[in-house]
């Protein structure tokens, strides 16, 4: 591990420091220089430097904390930064830590880590303070190699002399950008959860607002996760990491309030009366900047997504098959139905068999009422050895749904302590059928203990399992869960229940490809499972599945993380031999996909659309998925690909093996073709040089 350089004062600058006050703060501010590939921190004088090839912002020390004197992307050498800054720190916790209060600074160290394995490997800053109030508060920086942008993150605990009585009832900050907003627009994003209930036409799941207006008031986004601040040269761009939805605001997440100082990013998880004595820490936020267009943007938020949560191949590509989906529901969690379903996968090509509901209990009684997470033994009279035996000899991975609703107390009260798992139930699931991927459900977390239970049990677990497991967090439901931007070192996120009979949760193409195609816009998809359908069994009187084919449904979901919601034995004969021709083309190329960055490209799904994904990789390679919409009429389309202005590029037909080559004009657009309604193109190109 590498640490900070502490150089010694010098007999004349330490009287220097002594004489004049103005330089009292550099007594107890360590001199550092630490590098990891590009990325760097160090300190000069009062201030503290965190940069990469793609980003830079710099600190002031001010004994009240730190503040922010510069952003600056060395790209297109815009300072984002205004001087006289309003506050002497950029947090505050009002009445405890502002810019009132003194703190002396007792520790600055840099180091190289990686969260333990679960993020990619950076330099962490730490920074503790001892406020006069009675708190201990640590800024812990992370800055990554290559990246665009950095994380940074509060963490508190309380001390001896601390007056709860000082605090006031006002919202907690946990940052500041002191922003001139001259020529500068604004753009806010969020997700839904809930997406159950979001299967309509108008439903959509992302929202997204532009202000160009100059700033006149207090603007409050308290409803979005993703703010812009723009010119015409580029942006900065602040993320939220909470779980924090549209239509959710969950735990102290607070949001973006901007006025005539600039933007603060406020709601810290907790508040001043969940301080203890040990540390706590609040949301996280990034930091990223990007020069040219909202491309970039998406790209460099996407690029600094994947730092913060990396793919790792052998764990986060794969295939899975859930239960569920197919309406038969508990009865088919029951061993002689997962028995027939792991040869029918090994069949089609799907790696992963997760039981959903059901295996817990005897037929008729619901989740609610669990006593016992252990298989019933009227379903698995010998547990699960029989499953464990023939998932081997196909050659499947296993996983297993739980609820984990119990962390909540009002439910807990309600249905009994016992109703849902807790990490003991975990490792006995794990030590007895070895299940890889777990589906976390019927979370509703509504303090900030029941949330730091909750990830401290992910993490417990998952390092309990030599990190051999990964977790699928439900977000489709209306409570405070996971969310967008949170928890997915463990995991990925299981987007949306998409059977094949129900009002809410019925199985439409075109919405389950918009879903998809949104979640896109902002987010790495192949960190968000995507379901797939029957179309055979899915309700003719209220939606138009039945008449796409099968490797259409399939083919939405491969630029993310495929999910076969269903029962795969019941997909007809002829659907198994074009879902396995697919799939086999699929996993020659799933690897090198999963290196690339995808983007929505086309027009936004509405069953009339060109419509798809770019899958694009550094190395000026990538993937197309294109489908021309069930009610389209245009046999050929000109599309606009990302990264492509001008350039001649090569591309190969994945399903035919047919290769041509096809110049971009200045605007990235190439013709492409598809005869037919209710298809799709799965083609590789690379550049021409």
């Amino acid at each position: 591990m590498q640490r900070h350089t502490l150089r010694k004062l010098s007999p004349i600058l330490l009287l220097l420091i002594l004489v004049n006050k103005a330089w009292a703060v550099t007594l107890d501010f360590p001199e550092i220089d630490v590098r990891l590939q590009d990325a760097r921190v160090l300190t000069n004088g009062n201030k503290l430097v965190v940069s990469t090839e793609y980003f830079k912002r710099v600190w002031q020390y001010t004994n009240h904390g730190f503040m922010t004197v510069s952003i600056t992307s060395p790209e297109n050498k815009k300072e984002w930064i205004t001087q006289d800054h309003p506050f002497k720190t950029d947090w505050s916790l009002p009445g405890l830590i502002d810019s009132h209060v003194g703190c002396k600074l007792s520790r600055l160290t840099a180091n190289i880590g990686n969260d333990d394995g679960y993020t990619s490997e950076h330099i962490e800053v730490v920074a503790e303070m001892a406020y006069d109030t009675g708190v201990l508060l640590r800024y812990i920086i992370w800055v990554y190699p290559n990246s665009p942008g950095i994380r940074t993150q509060i963490q508190v605990k309380a001390v001896q002399g601390l007056n709860m009585d000082q605090a006031i009832d006002k919202e907690l900050r946990s940052d500041f950008l002191h922003i001139d907003w001259n020529g500068i627009n604004r753009e806010v994003a969020g997700y839904y959860n809930q997406t159950q209930e979001r299967n309509t036409a108008n439903l959509k799941i992302l929202k997204e607002e532009t202000y160009t207006a100059t700033v006149l008031s207090t603007e409050d986004y308290d409803w979005a996760s993703v703010f812009t601040a723009k010119d015409d040269n580029g942006g900065l761009v602040l993320i939220k990491e909470s779980h924090k939805c549209v239509n959710q605001p969950g735990i102290d997440t607070g949001g973006f309030i901007v006025d005539g100082n600039g933007v603060s990013v406020t709601g810290w998880g907790l508040k001043t009366t969940d301080l203890k004595k040990e540390w706590r820490s609040a949301w996280a936020n990034w930091c990223i900047l990007y020069a040219g267009d909202d491309l970039n943007r998406d790209k460099n938020i996407k690029i600094f997504d994947r730092l913060r949560y990396p793919i790792d191949k052998n764990l986060d590509i794969y295939i899975l098959a859930n239960t569920w989906g197919s309406n038969h529901r508990m009865a088919a969690a029951s061993e002689t139905n997962v028995l027939k379903e792991i040869r029918s996968q090994e069949e089609l090509g799907i790696d992963v068999q997760q039981i959903d509901d059901g295996w817990q209990n005897p037929e008729g009684i619901p989740a609610m009422s669990t006593i016992s997470w252990r298989p019933d033994t009227s379903k698995y009279p010998k547990g699960w050895s029989n499953v464990v035996s023939v998932a081997k000899e196909n050659n499947i991975k296993l996983g297993l749904w739980f609820s984990l609703g119990s962390l909540n107390e009002l439910f807990s009260k309600k249905y009994g302590k016992n109703w849902a798992a807790d990490l003991e139930d975990l490792k006995t699931a794990f030590d007895t059928g070895r299940f890889s991927y777990y589906k976390f459900d019927m979370i509703d977390l509504h303090s900030y203990d029941e949330l730091e239970a909750l990830m401290k049990l992910a993490r417990d677990f998952v390092n309990y399992t030599d990190r051999t497991v990964r977790v699928n967090w439900d977000v489709t439901e209306n409570e405070p869960r996971i969310g967008y931007f949170f928890g997915r070192e463990y995991g990925n996120i299981f987007l949306a229940n998409r059977t094949v009979k129900s009002n809410t949760t019925g199985y439409i193409p075109y919405l389950m490809l918009r879903d998809a195609w949104q979640v896109s816009k902002y987010l790495n998809l192949n960190k968000f499972q995507i379901s797939i359908q029957n179309i055979d069994m899915t309700d003719k009187q209220k939606g138009n599945a039945h008449l796409y084919n099968h490797k259409y449904a399939v083919a939405i979901a491969l630029m993310g993380s495929p999910l076969f919601f269903q029962e795969t034995q019941y997909i007809s004969q002829q659907a198994r031999s074009d879902i396995k021709q697919l799939l086999s083309t699929y996993k020659k190329n799933r690897e090198k996909m999963y290196e690339g960055i995808v983007y929505p490209i086309g027009d936004e799904p509405d069953d009339r659309s060109w419509t798809g994904f770019q899958n694009h990789h550094q190395s000026d390679t990538g993937y197309l998925m294109v489908f021309r919409e069930m009610n389209n009429k245009e046999h050929t389309k000109k599309l606009a690909l990302n990264f492509c202005a001008d350039k001649k590029i090569k591309f190969k037909n994945l399903m035919t093996g047919v290769t041509w080559t096809e110049k971009c004009d200045s605007k990235g657009q190439v013709v492409l073709n598809i005869e037919q309604p209710a298809d799709f193109l799965f083609l590789f190109y690379s550049l021409v040089k």
